[in-house]
Order: structure tokens, then sequence, then C-alpha cells
């Protein structure tokens, strides 16, 4: 299955829909929503730190993940094999932290979104580790204040976008309290990073360390790229970057010094490549009910930061399997 036919199965099991022009890739069947970007009926707080004692840092990368996609189809067969397969992923890498990074339900059909929601964060809180989260178009909910709440008060969350429109910073501190790496979060909606997003990151202070970037939808560097040359990996689906217009970059490069931008979105896109200093990678898809399993192997992406010199890690990735298997561009 393809995103256009994995958006018209949406469609068809009830969630209303209507066109929205891409700028690169096959076209959204739903109305862009500010998802995530309703801000929360209480006081929450803004900043979670994560300390680390070591050299590294292991993220352990989950995407578009999609629980409750096909339930006609699969039952619950297919969740409960990501569930199985996450945490297998998290018991052989054992991750300081756990990103979602987008898509870990599908949509809101008649309302049960809300059903979908608190199921997807009781699984992933059931894997014990820290975890941050970035809105993905598929993660909609009539009531997204709340679940502002909700998502930061979470077990093990470090979801901090409840006054922010979804976007949000992470401190990587080590055992002596010094900051030596920031993670950002953006909330790229249903079109991308937009106006709110580039005007939130505009008015942030910048970044004293290293950062890695966290998102759902890809930038439109990711394509460019590609089609330059500069990436390695597996390209099977147009890179699908909505609305994104190329200029988030500029923004990216004044908020700090920003190693690598992590996506999911498109199932079927596993690569890396480098523009203006930024490297721009996809994570594996993670989901059996997700489209793609038939082309691309369901898995997570292992990402390890050097801490020794905090004002140059390096940071090095490779997708991860349940099997205990592990794959990297040659």
């Amino acid at each position: 299955m393809n995103r256009r036919q994995f958006l018209s199965a949406s469609v068809a099991a009830g969630v209303s829909a209507t066109s929205s022009k891409a700028n690169s890739g096959p076209k959204d069947l739903r109305p862009a929503m500010s998802m995530g970007l309703a801000k929360a009926k209480k006081d929450l707080p803004r900043t979670a730190k994560l300390k680390v004692a070591g050299d590294a840092l292991r993220i352990l990368q989950f995407t578009d993940i999609h629980f409750f996609c096909d339930r006609k189809k699969y039952g619950e067969k297919a969740d409960l094999k990501s569930v199985e397969d996450m945490t297998r992923m998290v018991e052989n890498t054992d991750p300081h932290l756990i990103a979602i990074t987008g898509d870990l339900w599908s949509d809101n059909p008649g309302g049960l979104g809300q059903e979908f929601f608190e199921y997807s964060l009781e699984k992933v809180a059931s894997l014990g580790k820290p975890w941050l989260f970035n809105w993905g178009n598929h993660d909609q909910l009539d009531d997204y204040a709340t679940a502002q709440s909700t998502l930061t008060e979470a077990k093990h969350s470090l979801y901090r976008g409840g006054h922010d429109g979804g976007n949000y910073r992470i401190p990587i501190t080590g055992a002596d309290d010094r900051q030596l790496l920031e993670l950002l979060c953006l909330n790229t909606t249903t079109q991308g990073v937009q106006a709110a997003q580039e005007k939130w990151l505009a008015a942030q202070q910048p970044s004293t360390s290293p950062v890695l970037c966290f998102l759902h939808i890809p930038l439109l560097e990711y394509d460019t790229v590609w089609q330059k040359k500069l990436a390695k990996g597996i390209f099977k689906e147009p890179v699908c970057t909505y609305g994104e217009d190329g200029s988030a970059i500029s923004l990216l490069k004044k908020f700090g010094d920003v190693k690598a931008c992590f996506c999911g979105h498109d199932h079927v896109n596993d690569f890396g490549g480098t523009w203006d200093g930024i490297e721009m990678v996809y994570g594996r898809a993670t989901g059996h009910a997700g489209y793609g399993g038939d082309q691309l192997k369901k898995g997570g992406k292992l990402i390890t930061a050097n801490l020794t010199n905090p004002k140059n890690p390096t940071s090095v990735w490779k997708s991860v399997f349940a099997d205990g298997s592990e794959w990297s561009p040659a």
C-alpha cells in the first residue's frame, strides 16, 4: 500500500477529508488542522531536563506506529506486534530516551481519537524509559487542550509543548549538570513547518550546546539531499514535505548548532544526507498497521550522540529491529 492508498483507506474508515497542496509528494487527503496547537487549560511545566551519566546518549526513535490504523483488517494483532517489537528493541538497545516522532495513533474516526490516544500513551509508558513526543499529521483528537496536560503528565514523559503549540526543547546534562546537548522538538501539524512554528523558533534564545532536532514531516532539504545525490540509504517514495518551503533551515541555524534532524512520515524511506551542515535523517517506520511493511522491514532508529566533546559531539545512527539485527547505509 502506498501513501495515497493509505490515506484513502483512512477516508473510507470515516475520516472526513479535503485535499491540500504539497510542495513535494502526493496530496494530503485531510484538512489543514492546527493539531496540538491549542494551549493546555492549566499551568504546566515548560522544561524537562535529562541527565546522562556516561560518554554517550542513546536515543531510540520510533515513528509512524499507527495504532488503530486498520483494525477491520488486522484486529488488534498488528498493534500488539508493534508493541512486542518496540519492547524487544528497547531491551536490545537499552536507550536513555525514546523519541516518538509522530503518527502514534491513526486519526479520529467518529470521535474515537481520545480512546486511541489513551491506549497509545499507556503502551509507550509501559516501555519504562523517558520519552519525547512529536505530533504527527495522523495524531488527531477533538480536544487538544486537554491532551496537552495528559501528555505532559504521562508516566516517563518529557513532553513540554503544552503552552507553545507542541514545540519544546529538552536540555541534556552530564553528571555535573553542565548542558552537553539539546533536543529540539517541533510540531509539524498536518502541513510541515509553517508560520506558527517559525515564529516560535525565532523567539527562542539560541542554544548553548549542539542540538538534535526531532519532527514528523520532513523539511524540504530531505528531498534536496536525495536529488543532489548527497544522501545514502533507501528511497522508495517521494519526500512528502507538504507546505514547508525550505525557509525553516535558516531559523534552525539561528537557533543553534543543529547537527541533525530526525523525521518520520514517509514509511518506506530510510536515508540520511547533509545540507548546510545539518544531517537530514529518516527514522525507520515502526508500526505494523501502517503501510509499507511489504517494501521495508519495520523497526526503529538508534541514535548515539558522543558527549565526550561538549563543543562538538558526534552522532551516529543505524536502523534496528526486534530480532536483534541492524542496518545502516553502506
